[in-house]
C-alpha cells in the first residue's frame, strides 16, 4: 500500500513539474525584435535616456500634448485619442519602463521620480520646454508627480483615474509582495489574461481576444515580466498633499463613476488638494470603469480638447 502511494506521489510531481515546464515554455519570453515587427509601425522613434531606450511617438500638429498610458498598457491605448486631437495638438506618447516596447531600466528603479527624470529626457530630446499632459492611471501618478515637481514645464495637466491618495485603492498593488512571486508571472498563460483586463472596465465586452492577444505578447517581451514585478514591488505610498498643492498648473480630473479601484470619492479629495492650481475641471462619468481612454475614448478626447481649448465642455459627463 505505501509503495503505491509513493508511485502515486511521483506520478503527481512528475506531471505538475511537466505542466510547470510546459507553461513555462509555452510563455516564454520574446525577444525585443519580435514585438518591434509587431507593434512597432513606421512612425516609431526611439531615443536613449539615461541608458533607457524609450520607444515614442509624435504625431499632428499645435501645441504639444504628452500622453502617458495606464500600468499594464502601452501608448497605443491612446490611439483614439490621437485620432480626435492630432489635427489640433502635437500629441507626444511613448512607453513607460517596464512596459510595451520601451523594456525594462537598467538602473531597476520605477519610482515617480525616475519616471520624471526620463520624460524630461525625452521633452530635451524634443526640444520641448513647456508641454499639457494628460495621464491615465498610473500614468496620472507620474503625471502630478512631474506638474509638482517641474511646474515650468507643464501648462495643462489631465488626471484620468490617477492613484496616489490615501484609502481604497488596488489590493493587488497595495499588498507586499514576496520575493518568490515574481517568478508566478513566467507562467501565466493568455486566457487569464481577459478576466484581468475585464476587471478594470464596466463593460466587459469592450475586452477583445485581440486586445488580450496584444497585451500577453507585450508582456511577454524581453525583460518585461521582471521590470513589471519590480515596479510592482516598489508601489508608491504616502502622502502626496504637498505635491498636489506645489501644482500651479489648471487640472482636469476625469473619473469613471464605477471605478473598481480608485471611488470615485477621490475626485473630491484630489479637488480639495490641488490648493494652487488657477482652475480645477471635474468629469465624472456614469457606468464607466477605471480605463477610460479605452471604454469612452472619443467622449473623453473631445472633453480634454475642450480643457486644452478653453472651450465649453460637452454634455455627456458631469
Amino acid at each position: 500500500m505505501m509503495r503505491l502511494l509513493a508511485k502515486l506521489l511521483a506520478l503527481v510531481l512528475t506531471l505538475l513539474l511537466l505542466a510547470v515546464a510546459w507553461l513555462w515554455w509555452s510563455n516564454r519570453d520574446i525577444p525585443a525584435a519580435e514585438i518591434d515587427m509587431l507593434y512597432g509601425g513606421a512612425d516609431l522613434q526611439r531615443v536613449v535616456v539615461d541608458g533607457v531606450d524609450l520607444a515614442y511617438r509624435v504625431q499632428g500638429q499645435g501645441p504639444p500634448l504628452v500622453l502617458i498610458h495606464s500600468h499594464f498598457y502601452t501608448m497605443r491605448q491612446w490611439q483614439r485619442w490621437v485620432d480626435v486631437l492630432a489635427d489640433d495638438f502635437t500629441v507626444i506618447r511613448y512607453d513607460l519602463t517596464s512596459h510595451g516596447l520601451t523594456g525594462p531600466d537598467p538602473s531597476g528603479d520605477y519610482s515617480r521620480a525616475r519616471g520624471s527624470q526620463l520624460l524630461n529626457g525625452l521633452l530635451d530630446h524634443l526640444d520641448l520646454t513647456r508641454v499639457s499632459i494628460a495621464g491615465s492611471s498610473t500614468g496620472g501618478g507620474l503625471a502630478w508627480y512631474y506638474a509638482a515637481h517641474y511646474p515650468q514645464r507643464v501648462d495643462k495637466l489631465i488626471l484620468i483615474n490617477a492613484p496616489g491618495l490615501p484609502g481604497v485603492t488596488n489590493k493587488y498593488m497595495e499588498t507586499p509582495l514576496p520575493d518568490w512571486s515574481g517568478y508566478l508571472l513566467y507562467l501565466l498563460p493568455e486566457g487569464l489574461f481577459k478576466p484581468f483586463l475585464q476587471a478594470a472596465v464596466a463593460d466587459k465586452s469592450l475586452i477583445t481576444d485581440e486586445q488580450v492577444r496584444e497585451f500577453h505578447l507585450m508582456y511577454r517581451r524581453a525583460g518585461n515580466r521582471w521590470a513589471e514585478f519590480q515596479r510592482m514591488r516598489a508601489w508608491e505610498r504616502g502622502d502626496i498633499s504637498a505635491e498636489l498643492a506645489a501644482i500651479r498648473a489648471p487640472v482636469l480630473i476625469m473619473w469613471g463613476a464605477e471605478n473598481p479601484q480608485l471611488p470615485v470619492t477621490q475626485v473630491a479629495e484630489y479637488t480639495a488638494r490641488l490648493v494652487n492650481s488657477p482652475r480645477v475641471e471635474q468629469r465624472i462619468y456614469p457606468g464607466i470603469g477605471h480605463v477610460i481612454p479605452l471604454e469612452i475614448p472619443e467622449q473623453s478626447a473631445a472633453d480634454a480638447r475642450a480643457f486644452l481649448l478653453g472651450e465649453a465642455p460637452t454634455n455627456d459627463g458631469q
